[in-house]
């Protein structure tokens, strides 16, 4: 889609300051795992990292890969979330204020599941992949109208089946390595999966007012 480049500025936003975070980090060696959830940090009075952990990244490849995909995803949902008026230059305030708060609420949901399933663990997550996973469950929900699909729908249950194939794929090209002695990266799927839920069954609830959504 050739969208206006105003719906691109939210998402730069988020852009922006992940990057400043990872530049102030480099001079330690690029070293963010203080900034990581996880149920010690937690137990530890750390409960800034419950936010602080969706501007973390493991290493330069991480941060790249979570950049292209918020790059891509992030203009569809402000268009989304703001109608298509903020295409005919209408105001764009209230969809950037749903897609922060969209942002911070998958990304939220990501780091509880990972803490719930994780309930003594002391390996930091890091990574905007659960509030990024929340914008796939956020647009895996949506038809070609901008309606929402029910939730028994068989197109839904395509795009599902889809987004856990891509994880499968992602935990074996990098959590392979690892345990094999190399340089792999462990993959957080616990918040992967709590953020494209959170997506899935709350996307409702960020569309603009007025719009009428078909629910299942």
């Amino acid at each position: 889609m050739n969208l206006p480049r105003r719906l691109h500025a939210p998402g730069f936003v988020l852009l922006a300051l992940i990057w400043a975070a990872w530049l102030w980090h480099l001079p330690q060696g690029g070293d963010m795992r203080e900034w990581g959830i996880s149920a010690q940090a937690l137990a530890h009075g750390r409960w800034d990292t419950l936010l602080l952990h969706m501007f973390a990244h493991a290493n330069i490849l991480h941060i790249g890969m979570n950049s292209a995909v918020l790059a891509g995803f992030a203009p569809l949902l402000v268009l989304t979330m703001g109608g298509r008026d903020v295409v005919t230059g209408g105001p764009l305030g209230a969809a950037a204020l749903r897609f922060y708060a969209f942002y911070l609420l998958a990304g939220l949901a990501g780091a509880l599941l990972y803490v719930a399933i994780n309930p003594g663990g002391v390996i930091p997550a890091v990574g905007a992949s659960g509030a990024i996973s929340g914008m796939i469950g956020f647009m895996s929900r949506l038809d070609g109208n901008g309606s929402l699909l029910p939730v028994t729908s068989r197109a839904l249950a395509r795009r599902i089946w889809d987004f856990v194939k891509a994880n499968l794929i992602l935990i074996a090209i990098f959590a392979i390595p690892f345990f094999l002695g190399g340089t792999g990266m462990l993959i957080a799927w616990e918040g992967h999966l709590g953020g494209f839920l959170f997506g899935l069954l709350f996307a409702g609830f960020f569309l603009p007012p007025g719009h009428a959504p078909r629910h299942g």
